[in-house]
């Protein structure tokens, strides 16, 4: 049986393992969940605003979109890293994105630099392809040990429990440049390679 809580317990360890080995612990924890992207097409995302509540406490909330916890640990971290440098950065007063909050400038590119982060530019959202560093990668793999999620949230008609052998109402298929990060859909299996970068998409 998948047990959420363990879960969300899990991003909760790797924040505060990547507080203290990047951070120095200078970053309070803000509240952490996992749950559907709802559309937005991204893999997790840090709120702007104390949104939750706890009598005099207020927290900011970073997410990790529950469709792509599957990806391996590396990729995951990244995300989280990648949300935790735009919490330091609103905490500092940093205004590290533009345009509705999708550009994401120079200063989000030091702040993810400085902390385990490589940090690439996209054409249309600014330097907001991440990766870890190979520093980082390896002290995550000496410290984690290959450990991953194994799990990930199924859209409505996809594989598993009840939604097993419907009709998904959404039956395109998502595809990324694995360089600059570009989405595109296909109704069908294809093979396109990205006019900008060169390289093959990928089915994720």
């Amino acid at each position: 049986m998948i047990e959420i809580s363990t879960v969300v317990k899990k991003t909760e360890e790797l924040f505060d393992l990547f507080n203290e080995h990047f951070y120095e612990g200078a970053l309070t924890r803000p509240a952490i969940t996992v749950s559907p992207d709802g559309g937005r097409g991204a893999y997790g995302w840090c709120s702007v605003y104390e949104i939750w509540t706890n009598g005099d406490e207020a927290h900011r909330e970073i997410n990790l979109c529950a469709e792509y916890l599957n990806r391996p640990m590396a990729e995951v971290c990244a995300t989280l890293l990648h949300e935790m440098a735009h919490l330091h950065n609103l905490i500092h007063g940093i205004a590290d994105v533009s345009n509705n909050g999708y550009y994401h400038n120079l200063k989000f590119k030091e702040t993810g630099e400085a902390h385990g982060l490589h940090i690439e530019k996209h054409e249309k959202y600014g330097w907001t392809v991440t990766t870890l560093t190979e520093e980082t990668a390896a002290w995550l793999d000496a410290t984690l040990g290959g450990d991953e999620f194994k799990v990930s949230r199924q859209p409505e008609g996809g594989t598993g429990g009840k939604t097993a052998g419907r009709k998904s109402k959404n039956r395109s298929i998502k595809y990324v440049c694995p360089e600059c990060g570009t989405i595109i859909r296909a109704t069908r299996e294809v093979s396109v390679i990205c006019g900008d970068c060169g390289v093959a998409f990928e089915r994720e």
